[in-house]
C-alpha cells in the first residue's frame, strides 16, 4: 500500500547541467500591450542586470535571433573574443516556440518562464520553467 507523502517532502532529483551560458525566456500577456517575449542574460545575471529583450509576441526565429543579438550577456554564446560558439539557433527556435503561447485560442496562459535555460554547443536544455495560467 502506497503511503501519501506531504508535498513539503517530496524530492525531485536531475542530472546536473553545465554549458556556455544560461538564458531566460519568458512569455506574458500584457493587458495593455498585449502578448509580449522577452529573451536575456539568465540565471542570477537576470536579476543583477536587466539584460533582455522585448517583442510583441510571436515572433519567428529569424526575429528571436535579432532579439538574441541585443543582450549583451548572452555575446558569450554568439562566439565573443574567440569564445566557443553556443546554438543561438536552439536559442532562437526556444523563443519563438514560447512566443507562440500568443496563437493560443483565449489565451489560457497569463505568463511563462524559463529560467535558467542553459546553452550549449549543440542545443539547449530548459532548467526551471513555471506557467502561470489565467484565471
Amino acid at each position: 500500500m502506497l503511503e501519501r507523502v506531504p508535498a513539503a517532502r517530496l524530492v525531485l532529483v536531475q542530472k546536473m547541467e553545465s554549458g556556455l551560458a544560461e538564458a531566460i525566456v519568458g512569455y506574458r500577456d500584457d493587458p495593455v500591450v498585449g502578448p509580449i517575449v522577452l529573451v536575456g542574460a539568465g540565471g542570477t545575471l537576470a536579476e543583477i542586470y536587466g539584460d533582455y529583450a522585448l517583442r510583441l509576441a510571436p515572433v519567428s526565429e529569424d526575429e528571436a535571433e535579432e532579439m538574441i543579438a541585443r543582450v549583451k550577456g548572452l555575446a558569450t554564446v554568439r562566439g565573443y573574443r574567440g569564445l566557443p560558439r553556443g546554438d543561438v539557433r536552439a536559442l532562437a527556435t526556444s523563443v519563438a516556440a514560447l512566443s507562440r503561447l500568443a496563437l493560443i485560442a483565449g489565451h489560457p496562459v497569463a505568463e511563462a518562464e524559463i529560467n535558467p535555460l542553459i546553452v550549449k554547443r549543440e542545443g539547449v536544455v530548459a532548467v526551471d520553467a513555471l506557467v502561470v495560467m489565467k484565471e
